[in-house]
């Protein structure tokens, strides 16, 4: 048996748009993290910087999804892709939301800091959801020659971009 792992949120996202928008629009929307105030201060030093990582645990993810290794990766759909065309693939290849350890990672554009709140753009996280870490990004953590398998690139070709 693997020792039990606790984790606390330092936070949460706060935002007023309906999940559907959020799940087809959440890379030009904003929103907010309100970072508990026993975590505070570990907001000292943040401004300035324009990208950041978050961690989020995907609160709404059941114990029968978290049993799910192959999946379709629903996420490519809001590029125009239809469900048929999408291969079944496992959890660990791509961005879905169903897996053993419902963790969400990510990049985001830190539009400004009110106090213990972040305003922030492209945040992938529904109303409530917990936020366990803050990261900077930087150039530091740029990777220069990111390559995909064979599958991932035939869908972006029929998807006409790069971003899938």
């Amino acid at each position: 048996m693997e020792p039990a792992i606790q984790l606390r949120p330092i936070g949460v996202v706060r935002r007023e748009e309906p999940r559907e928008d959020v799940k087809a629009r959440w890379e030009e929307l904003e929103s907010r993290i309100e970072v508990l105030e026993p975590y505070a201060h570990g907001l000292e030093g943040i401004d300035g910087f324009s990208h950041l990582i978050v961690l989020t645990y995907l609160h709404e993810v059941g114990e029968d999804a978290r049993a799910t290794l192959r999946v379709k990766p629903r996420g490519l759909l809001r590029f125009g892709l239809a469900l048929e065309e999408l291969p079944i693939v496992g959890v660990f290849a791509c961005d879905s939301p169903v897996r053993p350890n419902p963790i969400g990672v990510s990049i985001v554009r830190l539009l400004g800091r009110e106090g213990r709140v972040l305003r922030v753009r492209g945040l992938d996280a529904f109303d409530g959801t917990p936020v366990l870490d803050l990261k900077p990004y930087g150039p530091d953590r740029a990777v220069p020659d990111v390559a995909v398998p064979v599958w991932h690139q035939e869908l972006a070709g029929r998807a006409g971009t790069d971003r899938v």
